[in-house]
This record gives C-alpha cells, sequence and structure tokens, in this order.
C-alpha cells in the first residue's frame, strides 16, 4: 500500500483500540451476565439488526462508490449533493416501509399467524428502533469517511460505546437483554443526532432516474458485504436446528464469533476507513499487477499477525475470567482463521466494484454459499458439532477468496496457475496446518513455529520496511 494510507490507517488504529477495548470488555459482562442460553437468544438478535444493515439495497454502497471516485472533480460537485441527499431520502422512506413490516410481523404472531421461537416478541420495538438508529450512523460514517472526517468517527465510536458500556454495566444483571437494546438506542442517539444536523446541504430529495441507478448500483455492490452474514446467518441457523441443547450451543458459538470478530476489528476498522481511497486507487490504476499483488501480501501478513495473536493470548484469558465460555476458544481460532482468508478477498472485490465489475463476484458468491450449507450439515451430521461449522466457514471464505482472485488474474490475462501458487502458497499451507494442529489441542507453540517459518522473513521486511513511516505517524 501506499505510504499516505499507511499513515493514515494506522494512526486512525491507535485511537480506535481504546474503543475496541470498551466493546469487548462489554461483550464480556454481556456473556457473563446473560449465560450460554440467553446469549443464544440475544444472537438470534444481533442477527436481526445485521439484516436491517442491508434493507437499504446497497444504496449506501452506492452512495460511497459513486462519490468516491468523483470527489476532486469541479463538474462532479453537484451531483455529488444528489447523490447524497437522494441515500438520505431513500432510507428515510425505507424506514417507515421496515416500521409497517415489524408491525405486520407482531399482528401476525398475536393473532396466532406466526409462532416465533427464536426470542422473545417483546424485544421487536426495539429492534425496529436500534436498526434504525444504525442505519443512521452508517449514514453518517460513510458521509465522513468520505470527506477524511476520520476524527469525527472516532468521537462518535468512542463517546456512545462508552455510554452504552456504562448503561449495560450497571443495568444488565436486572433487566438483562431489554438493558442491552434499550442503553444502545439512547447512547447512539445522544452522539449521532448532533452530527446528523451538522451534515451541510442535507435535505429530502427524491429523484427517481438518479435513485433507480444508485439502486441498480447498489444491489451488486451488497455481494461483496453479504458473504460474511449469510455464512453467519446460516451457521446459527444449522446450530439452532441440529444441534441438541441449541440455545446454550449457540451462545457457545456466538461467544467465539464475538471474541474472533473483537480480534479482527482493528483490520476490519482500517478496511473501512480506507475503502473511498482504494476505490479511487484501483479506478485510476486499473491495469497495475505489482500493485494488487504488494497489497495483498501486505494485506495477508497483517491479517495472519493480528489472528496469530488472538489464537495464542485469547486462551488464557477464558481461561481464568470466563471459564463457562472454555469451549468458545476452539470456535474463536477456528473463525479467526477463517476471517484471515476473508480478509485477503477486500483488494480483488474492491478491484472489481471500482471498475464496475461487480457483477462478477456473483459465482464466487453462490458457490461459497452452497459449500457453507453442505458442510455445514455435512459437520453437524458427522459429529463435529460446532467446531466443525467453524472449520466449514474456513473453507467457506477460501473458496469465495480463491474465486475473486482467479476471475482478476484472467480480467488482467495472467498465467493462473503461477499468478494463484504466488498469491496463496503460503496461506495454502499455514490454514490447513493451523486446522488440525488446533483440532488435536497441539501446543500453541507449533502454530507459533509455523507462523515464523511461513511468514517471519516477510515480518521483519516489512517491519523494516514500514517502521519508519509508522514511527512518524505516532509524533
Amino acid at each position: 500500500m501506499s505510504s499516505e494510507l499507511i499513515k493514515v490507517g494506522f494512526s486512525y488504529v491507535l485511537t480506535k483500540y481504546f474503543v475496541i477495548g470498551i466493546n469487548f470488555v462489554r461483550t464480556v459482562v454481556v456473556a457473563s451476565a446473560l449465560g450460554p442460553a440467553s446469549l443464544g437468544e440475544y444472537a438470534f438478535i444481533v442477527i436481526i439488526l445485521e439484516y436491517m444493515n442491508y434493507s437499504n439495497l446497497g444504496i449506501f454502497h452506492a452512495m460511497n462508490k459513486e462519490v468516491s471516485i468523483s470527489i476532486g472533480k469541479d463538474e462532479k460537485k453537484n451531483y455529488i449533493k444528489k447523490v447524497i441527499n437522494n441515500t438520505f431520502s431513500f432510507q428515510a422512506l425505507n424506514s417507515l416501509f421496515l416500521g409497517f413490516l415489524f408491525l405486520l410481523f407482531y399482528l401476525l404472531e398475536v393473532y396466532g399467524r406466526f409462532e416465533n421461537t427464536a426470542f422473545d416478541s417483546k424485544y421487536l420495538m426495539y429492534i425496529f428502533i436500534l436498526g434504525i438508529v444504525f442505519q443512521m450512523k452508517s449514514f453518517i460514517f460513510v458521509h465522513l469517511r468520505l470527506f477524511d472526517k476520520f476524527t469525527d468517527i472516532v468521537k462518535i465510536e468512542l463517546l456512545s460505546s462508552i455510554f452504552v458500556f456504562i448503561g449495560v454495566y450497571f443495568f444488565i444483571d436486572k433487566f438483562k437483554i431489554d438493558a442491552i437494546l434499550l442503553v444502545s438506542i439512547i447512547g447512539n442517539l445522544i452522539i449521532i443526532i448532533p452530527t446528523l444536523f451538522r451534515i451541510k446541504s442535507l435535505n429530502f430529495s427524491i429523484e427517481y432516474k438518479l435513485l433507480r441507478s444508485l439502486i441498480l448500483l447498489g444491489l451488486p455492490l451488497l455481494l461483496f458485504n453479504f458473504l460474511v452474514l449469510l455464512t453467519t446467518s446460516i451457521d446459527r441457523v444449522m446450530i439452532s436446528q441440529l444441534v441438541s441443547s441449541n440455545k446454550a450451543t449457540l451462545g457457545i458459538f456466538h461467544f467465539g464469533y464475538l471474541l474472533s470478530f473483537g480480534v479482527m476489528t482493528a483490520f476490519n476498522s482500517v478496511i473501512f476507513l480506507l475503502v473511498p481511497k482504494v476505490l479511487r486507487q484501483f479506478n485510476s490504476h486499473s491495469q497495475d499487477t505489482d500493485l494488487m499483488m504488494e497489497q495483498s501480501k501486505l494485506v495477508e501478513n497483517v491479517i495472519i499477525l493480528i489472528a496469530i495473536l488472538g489464537i495464542t493470548i485469547l486462551p488464557t484469558f477464558i481461561h481464568i475470567f470466563m471459564p463457562q465460555y472454555v469451549q468458545s476458544i476452539l470456535v474463536m481460532q477456528f473463525l479467526l482463521l477463517a476471517y484471515s482468508v476473508n480478509g485477503l478477498s477486500f483488494l480483488p472485490g474492491t478491484y472489481m466494484i471500482a471498475n464496475n465489475l461487480q457483477l462478477k463476484l456473483l459465482p464466487a458468491f453462490l458457490l461459497s454459499l452452497s459449500t457453507a450449507v453442505l458442510l455445514n450439515y455435512l459437520s453437524i451430521e458427522l459429529g463435529y458439532g460446532i467446531y466443525g461449522v467453524a472449520i466449514a466457514t474456513i473453507f467457506t471464505f477460501g473458496i469465495y477468496t480463491f474465486g475473486l482472485f482467479l476471475i482478476y488474474l484472467r480480467l488482467m490475462k495472467i498465467n493462473l496457475f503461477r499468478g494463484l501458487l504466488k498469491i496463496f502458497w503460503k496461506l495454502g499451507v499455514f490454514i490447513p496446518v493451523s486446522i488440525i494442529l488446533l483440532y488435536e489441542r497441539s501446543n500453541l507453540l507449533w502454530i507459533l513455529l509455523l507462523y515464523m517459518l511461513l511468514y517471519g522473513k516477510d515480518f521483519i521486511k516489512l517491519s523494516k520496511l514500514y517502521y519508519p513511516l509508522l514511527k512518524s505517524s505516532i509524533r
């Protein structure tokens, strides 16, 4: 990556790590207070909230892409304003539609036309309101990111995280899931509403032709962001339907997911930060294959290092402070490997989006989802349980990432065998061997040794290359 991207990303991560720490402690408090069974119920609520983030039909992604490649062009200033206002207006109307659907769902259950066994229906109103709040927050974050207002993003995340943590800490023992949802609504609203009013030139505007083009652009872009959520949904549905003691088991799996997601938050935060810049980069230098290879190598080294730190450090913490979730350790370790593989798909996926080739994501997307369903079912039926589900997630993301690079290499007319070998040979050794070592409960020193053998030389080389830059960004 360019020195500018590294410098911005590192500075942002340093600031955000405090927020990550707060959210991690909150996760521990929630898991401890709810216990595995209630945490399993809460997992279903989280899934619904995550799906609500995709109810905008991808228009936030369309806004992000269109504004990213238009910024800096004087003739596009009016177009940028129209895109932002139409995006905001569409989401406001979409929120009203979601409200109608939630009301309909509630009435069907009240009159016995539908039975909801996943969670208590009293949470429906909380879920609807919180979903709308998160949509508003997503719009604000995308807008701030497009115009490089990273400090404002950090302030919002920091203040809302502190408020929610304090509320959850004091009220969760008495009010359980109600406390989490209500405090999250209040805490986020207090912080984001003033920010929303500070966005200049924001008004209600619907231009049907522009809105139609944004939605048509946004729908394919959902694929690039949808795989993790759909895979997680498949995991949880399979566990809830096929595994005995499903809610408690789902709670164990969900805590492992939360731990792995928390470890990868630093990487995901940088990705969120850099998307507009990388879109502009690949739009301007679409034929620069050396750039893709160089950045892929850097991304691989960063995500594997993060995964190794989580795999080796967190188990001790769980054994000491969260012994009721010891079974979550192996789930967390496998999912860290899965998210490492998935993280590598960011660059080829962003390249296709930047060059209007997002429909080429579809074959890899559909194949990986089919793999998720088949492997999850087989792993449970063969008796591997939630560990088998977590391993299936690794292969699901592996197929997706492999498919994206395969498409990219074909587009660039690069020799497939040499290109794929160059990209995947280390990962192709590290991931399978790590799965075996972890499943057999081998000493974690063996994984550290494997990491040093495969990535030690690259780590030293990249440290020497980027250390001066990182050092200067701290000053």
